[in-house]
């Protein structure tokens, strides 16, 4: 299937927007993303992301494409204060001890030393088979962080203890989850009319090490340990 073209246009603009946006509106079902393996009877994970609590910027866009989505009873908008862009999951914390946790952060620390902080496009809105979300790129640099994380969970626990991830790491931030199986085509549709909103430029210069939760239809966690982008640029 597929829908209009109302891409943001700006100049400088890369390819994986355009690409991302294609492969979204290719699909004719959306998926229920609260049903995923190994987290049911409030189960929590150890999970390094890259969090949006503390970027304005970020958070005003989200709320600006989040008013145009609220009457599409098929999504459930993410809290603005909770935005953040998961880069790979350690363990679920009953798999791993604590003092491992600090471990893994330990090794990512010293694994991150030579990355330096970065700016990054957040934007323009897309999605996927079970969420709503922005592109954000380039994405050299997260493939990079998400790398690091993966093998400081292997410094620690052996290479056999990192959690399978998809291949293709597109880096995104979800501002909406998809709660039911549902045609794609009217999100897919609602979702291209806010697509000409201009994206917003961050700074990334740290990762953190949180404990994820679900709260209802919603994420949350508790942070075990930031680790900064020391390099030099």
């Amino acid at each position: 299937m597929t829908s209009p073209d109302h891409s943001w246009d700006g100049s400088g603009e890369l390819e994986y927007p355009r690409s991302d946006w294609d492969q979204y509106r290719q699909l004719d079902r959306l998926v229920d993303h609260w049903k995923r393996p190994g987290w049911g009877g409030g189960r929590r994970s150890y999970h390094w992301i890259i969090r949006f609590d503390d970027s304005p910027e970020v958070q005003r866009l989200a709320a600006r494409c989040q008013a145009r989505l609220g009457h599409l009873r098929t999504l459930d908008l993410a809290p603005v204060s909770s935005l953040h862009m998961t880069l790979q999951r350690v363990s679920f914390t009953d798999e791993i001890t604590s003092a491992q946790a600090l471990a893994v952060a330990a090794a990512a620390n010293d694994r991150n030393a030579g990355l330096p902080p970065f700016a990054a496009i957040v934007g323009p809105l897309t999605g996927s088979a079970d969420s709503v979300h922005f592109s954000v790129g380039p994405h050299r640099p997260f493939q990079l962080l998400r790398h690091a994380a993966a093998a400081a969970t292997a410094d620690v626990r052996g290479v056999a203890a990192v959690p399978a991830q998809p291949t293709n790491f597109d880096p995104h931030i979800s501002i909406a989850y998809n709660h039911r199986p549902t045609a794609a085509k009217p999100v897919i549709e609602q979702v291209a009319t806010v697509r000409s909103i201009p994206p917003v430029t961050v700074r990334i210069d740290a990762v953190s090490l949180v404990e994820l939760r679900r709260d209802g239809h919603t994420y949350a966690w508790r942070q075990i340990a930031a680790v900064p982008l020391a390099g030099e640029g």
